[in-house]
């Protein structure tokens, strides 16, 4: 293994809108996909940063070199790497709502890459190639926080170990045998993956039932306050002519020669980045069918006494049911202050489809007749918390970004006239994709260059390059 696919080492401690109901390639924009005005609030999202409703100027700046659409991690770093190697360019930053409001400020808070995951792709090739990508990932993000002198402590950034742990007996021998016949044949990747039997787990993971887990390397932190450290920094760093934040700005179209329309008015870019995940279809409408946002559910947790012992590692939960068959996995993110971050409880709501496929309406609950998965949910899942009275104090939805071939599309968009990137689709698992994709597509970017260009160089997945061929697929 080259050294750098290793992890990184240390430890720092609008009206709502309708579904559309668009062709699969039409000429036109889908204006009505668009984020809604006022999304329920989540844990990470508790804390504004005072650059959260940002208007560097008054009025949209008329000209860019290059426009980035979305202020989650994956438009913010984007923007922070090209700013880093072309230091004459001119970016502007839209959001249709305030500062990261979106995926990257509803999710888990951890970057990983599952061993189940790993063991169920086909060669050992590409499971190597998996795991190098995600500790690049994993090395994009603590770069940028070594960096930038603060940004560390202020996101309580830590490199930690993750846990996939299993009830279902049947679940863990179909993964631990491919492990175990990995290590056998000394596969590289095996090397940070440690295998917790049945007589250890309980004691290692405290979980409830568990028959066996796997643990591996994992970075966590709080996605918000990465995202509002880094802007803020990019913005007091730089001029309003170089850097240039418009948030509360939906982009209702974008044409083919990059002028970008809005509520307040238009800018003419050379450029354009669609950091839009979700809501791509919404100004890409050739990617309906491609890039799906689907609905999940998050929680936070709180105890009213101290618990010992503390919990320091991230997890993956695969729960069983009473039968021992698998039924669905959680995952949960420990914070400095006791707190825990747990999304999931899919088992509750996956057969309501209308519910969670093609919803991009984050500003509603599931009801509580789905939300009541939550309660007592540390008690009965982690030994050690019964007399706790952990509580979920705070339940929240968000949107996702589900493709159809289950990769996500990076690369300049495909079927238009140049001068337009894209990074989005990321199926629920942006965090371990986007530093190091963000990255790579600022390199392309600037030097106006395709995935293939750089897919080398950065270690990007093979097939994760948008193309038309792709999309003819959907």
């Amino acid at each position: 293994m080259h050294p750098n696919d290793s992890p990184p080492t240390g430890l720092i401690h609008h009206t709502p809108h309708r579904h559309p109901s668009q062709p699969t390639h039409s000429s036109t924009p889908c204006q009505q996909l668009l984020p809604v005005p006022n999304p329920v609030l989540s844990y990470w999202l508790t804390q504004p940063h005072k650059y959260a409703d940002l208007r560097s100027t008054p009025h949209l700046p008329p000209a860019c070199d290059v426009a980035i659409i979305g202020s989650g991690m994956a438009g913010v770093l984007t923007a922070y790497h090209i700013l880093q190697s072309n230091p004459s360019c001119s970016v502007v930053l839209l959001d249709a709502r305030s500062l990261c409001s979106g995926a990257t400020g509803r999710n888990g808070g951890h970057a990983k890459v599952k061993t189940a995951t790993l063991v169920g792709l086909k060669s050992e090739a590409e499971r190597n190639a998996l795991q190098a990508y995600v500790f690049g990932t994993m090395r994009g993000l603590k770069e940028v926080v070594d960096r930038e002198a603060g940004l560390a402590e202020e996101c309580e950034f830590e490199m930690r170990r993750s846990f996939d742990v299993f009830q279902s007996a049947g679940e863990l021998d179909g993964v631990k045998s491919v492990y175990e016949d990995a290590v056998k044949k000394g596969e590289e990747w095996t090397k940070h993956v440690a295998f917790v039997g049945k007589e250890m787990v309980q004691n290692v993971t405290s979980i409830r039932d568990a028959v066996g887990g796997f643990s591996s390397p994992a970075v966590s932190l709080w996605p918000y306050k990465f995202v509002a450290g880094t802007l803020s920094r990019m913005a007091d760093r730089h001029s309003l002519e170089r850097f240039n934040v418009q948030m509360n700005t939906p982009v209702l179209s974008v044409t083919h020669d990059n002028v970008l329309s809005t509520p307040r008015g238009k800018v003419q870019a050379g450029k354009v980045v669609f950091a839009t995940n979700a809501w791509t279809v919404g100004l890409l409408p050739s990617f309906a069918g491609s890039i799906t946002p689907l609905r999940g559910m998050a929680s936070h947790h709180k105890s009213h006494k101290v618990v010992h012992p503390l919990l320091n590692n991230t997890y993956n939960i695969h729960f069983a049911d009473s039968h021992n068959q698998p039924t669905s996995t959680d995952y949960l993110n420990p914070r400095p202050d006791g707190g825990i971050v747990v999304g999931g409880g899919g088992s509750f709501f996956r057969h309501d489809k209308p519910s969670w496929w093609n919803n991009f309406d984050d500003s509603v609950h599931f009801g509580n007749h789905v939300e009541k998965y939550w309660d007592e949910y540390m008690p009965r899942t982690f030994l050690g918390w019964e007399d706790s009275n952990a509580v979920p104090d705070m339940v929240w939805t968000g949107i996702m970004g589900y493709t159809s071939d289950d990769k996500p599309h990076i690369g300049r968009v495909p079927g238009v006239e140049s001068g337009k990137w894209m990074l989005a689709g990321f199926n629920g698992g942006g965090m371990s994709h986007i530093a190091i994709v963000a990255k790579a597509v600022a390199r392309m970017v600037v030097n106006d260059l395709d995935f293939e260009d750089v897919k080398e160089e950065f270690g990007l997945l093979e097939g994760c390059g948008t193309s038309v061929q792709r999309l003819d697929k959907t």
